[in-house]
């Protein structure tokens, strides 16, 4: 007989009920190659994170190479956390096979984790002592604290409840404590994949409103905040993903803060002034912020590295310290200075929605239409990334808008204003025509006709080769179909 706690009500007529089957992932799978045929990137980018063929190219490379449906398969099977389709097969065999076994109970685990069911949770937990310390059967071997952090584990598990932090105290109560500071086989293993750096690099819990208070619960359960090589790696990717919060309850842990950008991130003023201070002879020690890159800003005193200055100044405007950004411009330091992927201040603080921010830094010379060098997107770019819809307001009403911007976003005035100004901006961006190819694959007439009237050359291409008329058709657009026929054939 089972020793499993009895939880069908909560998962169906059996646990089995609930759990992922072949019959979903083959459905995924296809849908994945239909959106990739649509020329949408958004979808072909994916390839180029899960699958070896696309490694180091980019999501137009996927659109124009085009993908089987054993490219979306063996996508599909990484995102859920296996190394290839057969393997993943395997494992859901197992589930059906075995629905009371240790990989069905671990499955079950982790879906009551991420619908916040505590009462299956510790049920399943007091049944199944090993569970508290049992590595998922998954490629990444990742333990229950990681799916809480909801990053590096698959992505059909990476929800995070409204009660996570009860959730969280819960699993660390039951004996998950033991692991909290265990590592796994993600992002290169180490302390980078250990609960807590995952915690603080990951979105979900961000956007669930929980981040701060679960950094605190892990580090009641014995996470270190400085890492497991206690070499400041928590606090440094917190902030490095933006995630100043995170940072700063970090702080309050106990983590250290040894050098200048981390002292500005986290609003410490009055050690920025010490920095900043010659006499005072701080050192700020050698520091990396990862997301982009490893960008490392070399151990200096002041007066210190121009570098390292702006970097201050950008981590200082994201985080919302008005206080530190005035100290730092009153400093010298550049406010359109752009040391980390070319991401200026602005940037940093319309992502946030840090509005006062933003108008200081406007009222100092910054330039909101500036294009960082990663994703090149303008200040509105970054505030609609953000879900800032205030900070997007007023930066249109600052009338210095990059016409992609306007178009993007469907401001038909703003449009209407630019292309009367100037109409080459018809083929923005650079005379290239991606904002009537971005027209068409949405099908706005308005925009069509607006970016037509004004001049656009309904001939111009992309990296791929497809034109505006390409996307329309692959979008299914009708009358946008029969407007860009009708000006190639005029």
């Amino acid at each position: 007989m089972s020793t499993s706690p009895d939880h069908s009500a909560r998962f169906g007529s059996h646990p089995q009920s609930d759990r992922p089957n072949i019959d979903q992932k083959k459905k995924l799978a296809k849908e994945l190659v239909k959106a990739v045929k649509r020329l949408d990137g958004g979808q072909a980018a994916r390839f180029t994170w899960n699958h070896p063929k696309f490694h180091g190219k980019g999501g137009h490379d996927v659109v124009r190479e085009g993908v089987s449906l054993a490219d979306a398969q063996h996508v599909i099977a990484r995102e859920s956390g296996f190394e290839s389709w057969p393997k993943m097969t395997t494992y859901l065999d197992t589930l059906h096979a075995e629905p009371d076994g240790p990989v069905a109970i671990f499955e079950d685990a982790v879906r009551a984790i991420i619908r916040g069911d505590v009462s299956t949770l510790t049920q399943l937990l007091a049944a199944h002592k090993d569970l508290a310390t049992m590595r998922s059967p998954r490629h990444h071997r990742a333990y229950l604290p990681h799916y809480i952090a909801a990053n590096g584990v698959e992505n059909e598990h990476q929800i995070v409840p409204p009660n996570a932090v009860e959730v969280a105290r819960a699993l660390f109560a039951a004996g998950c404590d033991a692991v909290v500071d265990a590592t796994a086989d993600f992002y290169g293993g180490g302390g980078g994949s250990t609960p807590l750096v995952a915690l603080v690099t990951s979105t979900h819990p961000h956007e669930a409103g929980v981040q701060s208070q679960l950094v605190r619960a892990f580090c009641d359960a014995g996470a270190n905040p400085n890492g497991i090589d206690d070499d400041g790696l928590p606090i440094m990717s917190a902030i490095g993903f933006r995630y100043p919060a995170a940072a700063k309850a970090l702080a309050e842990c106990g983590a250290r803060i040894d050098n200048l950008p981390t002292a500005a991130g986290v609003g410490d003023v009055e050690l920025v002034r010490r920095f900043l201070d010659p006499k005072a002879g701080m050192v700020s020690r050698a520091c990396t912020f990862p997301n982009p890159g490893q960008m490392k800003f070399a151990e200096s005193t002041a007066s210190h590295p121009e570098v390292t200055l702006q970097q201050a100044l950008v981590f200082a405007c994201m985080g919302g310290h008005l206080d530190v950004a005035k100290l730092l411009v009153a400093h010298g330091v550049n406010v359109n200075g752009r040391p980390r992927g070319g991401i200026p201040a602005i940037h940093e603080a319309a992502y946030q929605g840090h509005l006062e921010i933003i108008e200081y830094l406007l009222d100092q010379g910054a330039d909101p239409t500036i294009r960082d060098d990663k994703w090149e997107s303008t200040a509105i770019g970054w505030a609609d990334g953000g879900k800032q819809p205030e900070v997007i307001a007023f930066l249109f009403e600052q009338e210095r808008v990059d016409i992609l911007d306007a178009v993007e976003l469907k401001r038909y005035d703003t449009v209407e204003k630019l292309l009367a100004s100037d109409p080459a901006l018809a083929n923005a961006p650079d005379g290239k025509g991606g904002a009537l190819r971005f027209a068409a694959f949405h099908g706005d007439l308005k925009l069509g006709e607006m970016l037509l009237a004004a001049g656009a050359d309904v001939k111009l291409k992309n990296e791929n080769g497809h034109t505006a008329l390409n996307y329309a058709e692959k979008s299914g657009h009708t009358a946008m179909i029969e407007l860009l026929r009708s000006k190639l054939e005029s």
